[in-house]
């Protein structure tokens, strides 16, 4: 995926719209420990934008502030190297935001952020961020407690990258997501489900054993996909799948 030329602020695109209810700024999981009145009272200063397939939300090293809450969509926090090779960090899901580090510590933007399809997004003004570091305690101990779960997943990553195959990376990816889609424990559907492409990416690996080990976990029966969604079909057999060939869950 090429990353495309910043757009610019007055994009139609990025034109600020009316909050739909496809996607409410409120049940955001950043605001999890807050009251009510005190979510709703940020409504006047929360900005609804949206952004189609493979456009830039935020480019790394962008000097922009605030923070973006993600209503409907999926996106892919990447970076390029020299080479032009694609690194993926993580997907963000419905529910999740991006932005935090920076409005912590006012330094450029790390990743970019690519919108996977078309995304509503509401945005939280620095100001307003700000704002709430400083008279919101219920707004930090989320903040932090999303912080300390992130740096414990980019370990488990930099863990899995060096210690297990393509082939269980793929499958503890896969297993993430179907957590992610919620589900009753043995079966999920992840939708969209990532591109093999895509999931390459993730998971630092070319799409050519990405395809080859979800073509044997079709055969096992395990998952099943039909155009962009995928069923994990056994969800206990996914885990014991990735115990089996060198992986933890």
């Amino acid at each position: 995926m090429a990353v495309p030329p910043p757009s610019s602020p007055l994009a139609p695109s990025q034109a600020p719209l009316a909050p739909s209810p496809e996607g409410d700024y409120r049940a955001n999981r950043l605001f999890r420990h807050m009251a009510r009145d005190e979510i709703e009272a940020l409504a006047p200063q929360v900005e609804h934008l949206h952004y189609g397939k493979g456009e830039l939300i935020v480019q790394r090293l962008d000097e922009s502030g605030g923070i973006h809450l993600l209503l409907k969509g999926a996106l892919l926090a990447n970076q390029y190297a020299r080479s032009g090779r694609e690194v993926g960090y993580r997907r963000i899901s419905a529910g999740g935001y991006f932005g935090e580090i920076s409005a912590i510590d006012g330094l450029p933007r790390s990743v970019n952020i690519v919108a996977l399809e078309d995304v509503r997004v509401a945005r939280l003004p620095q100001g307003l961020v700000q704002t709430l570091f400083e008279r919101s305690p219920r707004f930090m101990r989320a903040i932090l407690e999303d912080l300390a779960n992130l740096t414990r997943a980019l370990t488990d990553r930099l863990f899995e990258l060096n210690a297990v195959s393509v082939a269980c990376r793929v499958d503890i990816e896969l297993l993430r997501m179907a957590a992610s889609a919620g589900g009753d424990g043995r079966e999920a559907v992840i939708h969209p489900c990532p591109t093999h492409a895509e999931l390459a990416v993730l998971v630092g690996s070319q799409r050519e054993p990405v395809t080859r080990e979800l073509n044997r976990l079709a055969g096992l029966g395990i998952v099943a996909q039909t155009g962009r969604t995928l069923r994990v079909l056994n969800l206990p057999a996914l885990a014991d799948e990735i115990e089996r060939i060198g992986g933890e869950v």
